[in-house]
């Protein structure tokens, strides 16, 4: 089953149950109610704990009716300021291992992890590097799935849960779900009330009943059925694509066949990420170039889509000027193979910058643990030879450097 399409889901608690949690860790495993602003000035329900919504509270609701509904639950307002830095993070988490990303709402993501990547040899340990990247952003652990569509990914994390990973192998969806009540399809209720009625509890019911008959029976949800049923579901191959936190993005005047064409941009490339990483003070360890052509340019984008071109390079240092950033631009456009109409530089694995070498020495600035690394940075790259120390000569009265200063 070669050419799937293979995508990761992670499952964890609302975004803002998560700030809650953080603000206040002695309610993680109370009744909690988190609330936003709704239509007509009322306020309705973003989000609710597993012990409020055991008391019939859900998303959504009236924030008076979950009040009544589960009177001794805690109410607080959400931060809108620091739910969306929230989704950020961990938009730039998930970036570092994927170059698309789909945050669906705020209780799962979507990773496409179409491809190989040369960091982890198996798709295990690549799933199990994204958990352990949103547990330490998070704090609680999240469910993995993998699996070769949207639903196949999402019904193998709840099988996980939370702190697990679950991979369903390319061609093995239909057997993974045969067991799957028909209850969980992300189907209209009066489609799942007629299949109860016709005794299809699971997945593994409606297979063995013709497709000609079930959309006979359903209309245009006989087809949805079925192909949720083998795990064939097509919106789940194209995921939702945002840019990274620090990123640049550039749409050419043409088509551009020739890596040689693009060197040539590199220099403006370099100065607008350097600007990017400049605004958020932080320095890249990692660069990715995604070149589009004309038919992807303006819709979604998938790994592996023709004329789609993606290069990553990891730099020896971190690296934040112009000056540092333009020769693995340059390494990464030369390498680039088709054609290219959009051209995207994202900045990765992001960092504090290190303390600049000219200003290790300025007051305030030069601690001497700084200036010692510094020192074995520069003797390691050029030779033992290359860093001297001077010193003043004692009781030398002179004022000619050449006599008055000693260097060793």
């Amino acid at each position: 089953m070669r050419g799937l399409p293979r995508l990761g889901f992670l499952g964890f608690p609302h975004l803002a149950l998560i700030l809650a949690w953080q603000a206040h860790p002695e309610l993680v495993s109370a009744a909690l109610l988190v609330g936003s602003p709704a239509a007509f000035g009322r306020e309705a329900v973003l989000a609710a704990s597993e012990a409020a919504a055991a008391r019939g509270v859900h998303p959504g609701q009236d924030f008076r009716q979950a009040e009544l509904a589960c009177p001794e639950a805690v109410r607080l307002r959400a931060d809108q300021v620091a739910l969306a830095r929230l989704r950020e993070q961990l938009l730039m988490a998930l970036y570092d291992c994927s170059p698309l990303v789909e945050l669906s709402d705020d209780t799962g993501a979507y990773v496409d992890l179409g491809g190989r990547d040369p960091r982890w040899q198996t798709e295990a340990a690549r799933a199990s590097h994204l958990g352990r990247a949103v547990q330490q952003l998070l704090g609680p652990a999240p469910a993995v799935g993998v699996g070769q569509s949207r639903f196949v990914a999402q019904a193998a994390a709840a099988r996980a849960g939370s702190g697990r990973i679950r991979l369903v192998p390319p061609g093995a969806a239909a057997a993974f779900l045969a067991d799957w009540p028909v209850t969980r399809l992300p189907l209209p209720p009066r489609t799942v009330d007629q299949l109860l009625g016709f005794g299809l509890r699971t997945c593994g019911d409606c297979l063995a009943i013709p497709l000609p008959d079930l959309q006979r029976q359903l209309g245009p949800d006989g087809l949805m059925l079925h192909r949720l049923c083998l795990g064939q579901d097509a919106a789940t191959i194209h995921p939702r694509r945002e840019l990274p936190p620090c990123s640049v993005r550039r749409v050419l005047a043409g088509v551009v066949e020739n890596s040689e064409s693009l060197r040539f941009g590199a220099p403006e490339l370099a100065a607008l990420l350097a600007s990017e990483l400049a605004h958020l003070n932080l320095a890249s360890g990692r660069l990715r170039l995604l070149l589009l052509d004309e038919d992807a340019a303006e819709g979604v984008v998938r790994s592996d889509q023709p004329g789609v071109c993606c290069a990553e390079v990891t730099t020896p240092s971190l690296v934040a000027t112009a000056e540092e950033l333009l020769p693995p631009i340059l390494g990464l456009l030369s390498r680039a193979r088709g054609r290219a109409l959009v051209v995207e530089l994202h900045a990765l694995d992001l960092a504090p910058p290190p303390v600049a070498q000219r200003r290790l020495w300025a007051v305030a600035e030069g601690r001497g643990e700084e200036i010692g690394r510094a020192v074995a940075r520069l003797r390691e790259r050029f030779g033992p030879e290359l860093v001297w120390r001077v010193e003043l000569r004692p009781l030398h009265p002179g004022d000619i450097p050449e006599e008055r200063l000693v260097w060793s």
